[in-house]
């Protein structure tokens, strides 16, 4: 284990590689879980119910308004994690490890020392936003990152290999191809990836076709391989709906039916618009007295309980983010949530109808979308601008990373159940007459030590972003000046892609919050854009100082 050719020996690599995996998991063994099952009934405590229904072999158990709503892949990894006995947060800290480790073995074309290696690896595992309050939650983005670098990884790793043959980027387009279909099924918005492998797919195209590369055409057609296992991955998501609710679909939210009755809601023109307003009480009057199938939310919308959840008094109305669960809720209470056919056909219903009194003049639209999302409008441009450079500016500062939990809330028996599922126990002792969570002494020494970490990433994150754009800029003139393509072309593309997709990441939840949340920057919407900016941070670095 000698250091040779400035450079540590394979075997020291590996065992300070798991001496820093087992240290990692450590620290996710001693934190607590953020558990409040009152307080999020259609984010953290469905998700949890609904890996119970999965332990207990039902699916997702029975149907309602809920069932369906979401893309719940998470849910099947609590469910994983439960039925092997692994706690929760060790579990995720173990796929964030597996994902860092992807990630290193991408990168090895162009970073070949293992010191470097190393020092990529731990810059990765040590992510802060990976331990952070908002990753605490038994929610999605607890796992969100993870799949999305495994993806990013498999994706990189063929574009560095993109002149070694098929067999050797094989395999990874299988990960490729595999991650994909699991970030899709993992939330909503998990098709946001896809202009990182579309635009990779044609730059491999394009570097072959300018290289003279043989065999051009076998090279394409192994590159569908991704394209196959993604949707083999995702319509065996939809068969189990199918097979337990009748529908194959990967959720009733982002089905067809849903997506265009409730744009087409939306698509009313409005008196006095508001940017936070999706379908405003002038838009509901007009379709109360026009679309019959709508007539009943007239006094559907005004249930108490259904008001103090969605309702905003300062805007004197509902709020896009929350309008389209109190139709749901609505839907669910009138009895329309019975089965997953009825919930369809009534928003085919009402889709028709809409359309209907449209063409007839009775409706002012010009044109009926299709999408849960509010219109992009031009007023929308400038906040959200500021929104997403404040998100940018949020992940690039890892602020929003302390590790420390929330206080559980509720009853005993209600976090015990959780505490006793998740084997991972939530904070539930307040330091006296303050309201931080108790730690004792191991839990003190943990935290403090992840709170260091975060502040070295804080301030040594943007320096090294900065020394990661200025080799890029250094090796792009290179390039330029010698007016050909180098060893490191791909590399540049590769690093240029991993900067635009965090920006691309920052401007599409500043869009959602302008235009719908309103809840103010918040990390674990951006959980997505800390670890890319480390990748890149850390990869151009080291370029810097490889000789």
């Amino acid at each position: 284990m000698k250091l040779r050719n400035n450079d540590i020996s394979k075997q020291l690599f590996i065992i300070a590689a798991a001496v820093l995996t087992v240290v990692r998991l450590f620290l996710a063994w001693t934190q607590y879980a953020t558990i409040y099952p009152p307080l999020a009934p259609i984010d953290d405590h469905f998700m949890f119910t609904t890996a119970q229904n999965i332990v207990a072999g039902e699916w997702f158990g029975d149907y309602n308004y809920l069932t369906l709503s979401k893309h719940a892949f998470f849910a099947v990894w609590l469910a994983f994690l439960h039925i092997i006995g692994v706690p929760y947060m060790v579990g995720s800290a173990a796929l964030w490890a597996a994902a860092s480790a992807v990630l290193v073995l991408a990168v090895g074309p162009v970073i070949k020392k293992n010191w470097a290696k190393l020092f990529l690896y731990a810059g990765l595992l040590y992510n802060p936003a990976v331990w952070a309050q908002f990753s605490t939650r038994i929610y999605r983005d607890n796992i969100f990152p993870s799949l999305c670098m495994l993806f990013f990884g498999c994706v990189l790793a063929v574009g560095l290999r993109y002149k070694q043959p098929v067999k050797s980027w094989t395999l990874w387009l299988v990960g490729y191809g595999v991650t994909f279909g699991l970030v899709y099924l993992s939330r909503e918005d998990g098709i946001w990836v896809l202009p990182f492998a579309a635009i990779a797919f044609i730059v491999l195209i394009v570097m072959w076709i300018a290289e003279k590369e043989k065999g051009i055409v076998k090279r394409v057609v192994v590159l569908m391989l991704p394209f196959v296992l993604s949707a083999g991955v995702i319509c065996s998501y939809c068969y189990m709906n199918y097979t337990h609710y009748g529908r194959f679909i990967v959720s009733d939210f982002t089905s067809s039916d849903f997506e265009e009755a409730y744009g087409a809601l939306m698509s009313i023109e409005q008196e006095n618009w508001h940017p936070l307003i999706a379908v405003p009480s002038d838009v509901r009057e007009k379709l109360y007295d026009e679309v019959p199938s709508f007539a009943f939310m007239e006094e559907a919308l005004e249930e108490p309980i259904l008001k103090n959840g969605y309702f905003r008094p300062e805007l004197g109305d509902f709020q896009s983010g929350g309008f389209y669960w109190a139709v749901r809720t609505a839907l669910q209470n009138e009895g329309w949530y019975e089965t997953p056919q009825k919930a369809q056909q009534y928003y085919e219903t009402l889709r028709a109808e809409i359309e209907q009194a449209v063409a007839e003049g009775r409706l002012p639209a010009k044109k009926l979308g299709a999408s849960v999302t509010s219109p992009i409008r031009p007023q929308y441009i400038l906040p959200v601008m500021a929104e997403g450079f404040r998100g940018f500016k949020t992940a690039m500062f890892f602020e929003q990373c302390d590790p420390l939990a929330e206080m559980a809330v509720g009853t005993a028996e209600e976090i015990a159940e959780v505490e006793n599922f998740i084997r991972q126990k939530g904070g539930t002792i307040l330091v006296a007459n303050t309201t931080t969570v108790y730690l004792p002494p191991v839990q003190r020494i943990t935290h403090t030590f992840m709170r260091l970490m975060n502040i070295v990433y804080k301030v040594c994150i943007p320096l090294m972003f900065l020394m990661s754009l200025c080799w890029q800029i250094k090796q792009l003139l290179w390039d330029i000046k010698c007016k050909k393509l180098s060893g490191y072309t791909m590399l540049n593309i590769v690093l240029l892609g991993l900067a635009g997709m965090a920006l691309l990441r920052c401007f599409m939840i500043a869009y959602v919050e302008v235009s719908a949340f309103n809840i103010g920057t918040y990390g674990m919407y951006l959980s997505t854009v800390y670890p890319l900016l480390i990748l890149y941070s850390f990869v151009g670095t080291i370029k810097n100082f490889e000789k």
